[in-house]
């Protein structure tokens, strides 16, 4: 298990008992997890808000209580953090694609979850784990600040995220036919871009 706070550790414990034991309520988690009510509490609210898990609907019959589920973005985020959990995500695949919410994720993803295929989709399911949760290690190295992505490539990258806004989409016009040197910049950028792409896609066949 990769170094982790008291927080995140709790956090992680929690998720482990909603992938294990979920979709859970408020109360179920605090008699599977044994943790206090107001902890899990206040990390479900966190969870929620980050994306990790989400109100599943309840399959129980009476009166509706609110259940959590995981994202596919929540498993991402645990995924690297514990190796007992790593090595049992294919038959989490296999529980979890019994609930609506997250069969839904999976096709937005472009999975295949007829039952034909479960066995071909959770290899692949796993492989997605691990390249996207590699992705996001990155991500966090990035906000720390370790320099791993030279600093054109981040200007590209922000760039790209103002293009959207009209006044720096202006200026970016201005600029780009104005100084030679950071055209040549980018176009070498996006020819790079597109070089690797045709790679990618060459490999594909």
């Amino acid at each position: 298990m990769a170094d982790m706070s008291t927080s995140q550790k709790t956090s992680m414990d929690i998720f482990r008992g909603i992938m294990d034991h979920g979709p859970l309520t408020l109360y179920l988690a605090n008699s599977k997890t044994k943790m206090p009510i107001g902890t899990i509490h206040r990390h479900f609210k966190q969870l929620e808000k980050t994306g990790k898990i989400r109100v599943y609907e309840s399959k129980k019959k009476g009166r509706k209580k609110i259940e959590y589920g995981p994202t596919i973005y929540g498993i991402i985020s645990f995924y690297k953090q514990d190796k007992e959990f790593a090595k049992k995500i294919q038959n989490y695949f296999l529980i979890w694609i019994e609930n609506k919410e997250f069969q839904n994720e999976l096709e937005k993803e472009g999975f295949d979850v007829t039952i034909d295929n479960l066995k071909k989709s959770k290899q692949i399911f796993q492989k997605y784990m691990d390249y996207f949760s590699a992705v996001e290690e990155q991500i966090e190295m990035i906000k720390r600040g370790e320099d791993i992505v030279s600093r054109d490539t981040l200007i590209m990258i922000s760039s790209g995220l103002l293009s959207t806004n009209p006044q720096y989409q202006k200026l970016w016009t201005e600029l780009y036919s104005s100084l030679p040197g950071m055209r040549k910049s980018l176009d070498d950028y996006m020819e790079n871009m597109i070089k690797s792409y045709k790679e990618f896609k060459k490999n594909l066949k």
